[in-house]
């Protein structure tokens, strides 16, 4: 017992004397520049529209064509919460099945389409290109030697 006392007094002697030894040098600190005067912040005109997020980048669609507008060049779908999302193409829009060229009236009603969409607002999409437009693809089933024991 007097000697786990004796090591326990010598190890805590040892790790409060200061280690300068061991230590490697320190650097001199660098100076800092001189602060440069603060500049007033630009200032935005009072009209200027809120920036939606992902506006101006095309993000991934796979969405289900729930109701299409020929003449309005658009389509819409509705999602499980009841809200409708409309669709629009513009002049730009490059429509295709696979590598075939398309148009939007070639679409049906309860198909769905896949491409590119930039954001406009929650509930409405501005397409920039359709890849790909059908019925949905079948959902694989894991075999036994796939699934995960417990």
């Amino acid at each position: 017992m007097k000697r786990l006392l004796h090591l326990l007094t010598l190890g805590a002697l040892l790790a409060s004397l200061p280690a300068t030894g061991f230590a490697a040098e320190e650097k001199p600190a660098k100076k800092k520049p001189a602060a440069e005067p603060a500049k007033k912040p630009a200032e935005k005109p009072a009209e200027a529209p809120a920036k939606i997020a992902g506006e101006g980048k095309a993000i991934p669609m796979y969405v289900r064509a729930d109701a299409i507008d020929a003449a309005g060049k658009s389509f819409s779908m509705k999602k499980k919460d009841g809200v409708e999302v409309k669709h629009v193409l513009t002049a730009e829009t490059t429509v295709m099945n696979g590598e075939a060229p398309a148009k939007l009236e070639d679409i049906k009603v309860g198909e769905y389409v896949s491409g590119l969409r930039k954001k406009k607002s929650d509930t409405e999409y501005e397409v920039v290109k359709i890849t790909k437009f059908g019925a949905a693809a079948p959902k694989k089933e894991k075999s036994e030697s796939e699934k995960k024991p417990e």
